[in-house]
């Protein structure tokens, strides 16, 4: 979605996976994955296995980004990614 700066070198088109149980699929995601960012995706899949759960479209999330909590370069932090969630079959991501 979104980065500048970001001392873990995270760039636009990064992809986290995380199976339905919210576990970061390691084999397919970055070298090296940021423990802030990674954090911030707790509040994302929540909300994903909740509209699971009650038989929603979980891509129908209303706030489906967020960022890490470093205040970026700007304001004397190290950068800044901003992240967004989309919920996709198994098979399809591991096609990519």
């Amino acid at each position: 979605m979104a980065s500048h700066g970001c001392n873990s070198q995270h760039r636009v088109g990064d992809k986290f996976y995380f199976d339905g149980a919210g576990n970061l699929l390691t084999k397919m995601a970055p070298k090296k994955v940021c423990i802030y960012a990674l954090k911030n995706f707790a509040t994302l899949i929540y909300g994903v296995n909740e509209l699971i759960y009650a038989g929603a479209d979980p891509n129908k999330v209303v706030f489906h980004r967020v960022g890490c909590h470093d205040v970026g370069v700007r304001c004397g932090g190290w950068g800044n990614i901003v992240m967004e969630i989309k919920v996709e079959e198994r098979e399809k991501a591991i096609d990519r």
